[in-house]
């Protein structure tokens, strides 16, 4: 169910973004990061929103996947860390009593578009736009 709210936001970010573009600009990727925690794995999230897509003006746009960090503070020697992947162990004096002080769930973080300049069918470089 994760991953359905995930590509709606996604979607809203692309009929946002897409709103500002001339015709002469195409959206060909959209890069978005999950966290580690979540339920949705990068797989899943592209194949859902894949489905979704199908059909509308968005299909065909990438969408790559990436893993957020997690901020994590060990309560035996009070160091502070970041993962990108669940752990039990502090890397510093290997304490396992750990308190999650960082978590975003998800993020899109940037929507690139290639332009094709008028009277052309090639295209120029990219340009990517960063949310967040």
């Amino acid at each position: 169910m994760h991953d359905l709210t995930f590509c709606q936001e996604i979607l809203t970010a692309l009929s946002e973004k897409r709103k500002k573009l001339t015709k002469n600009h195409k959206i060909k990727v959209a890069h978005v990061s999950i966290s580690p925690l979540s339920h949705v794995t990068p797989e899943t999230l592209r194949e859902t929103f894949a489905v979704m897509v199908k059909g509308t003006p968005f299909a065909g746009i990438k969408l790559n996947v990436g893993i957020l960090q997690l901020g994590i503070k060990c309560e035996s020697c009070k160091k502070g860390f970041m993962v990108d992947k669940p752990t039990f162990e502090c890397p510093e004096c290997h304490g396992q009593v750990l308190n999650l002080i960082y978590q975003k769930e998800f993020v899109v973080d940037s929507i690139e578009t290639d332009k094709r300049p008028k009277g052309t069918g090639k295209r120029s470089k990219k340009a990517v736009t960063k949310r967040r």
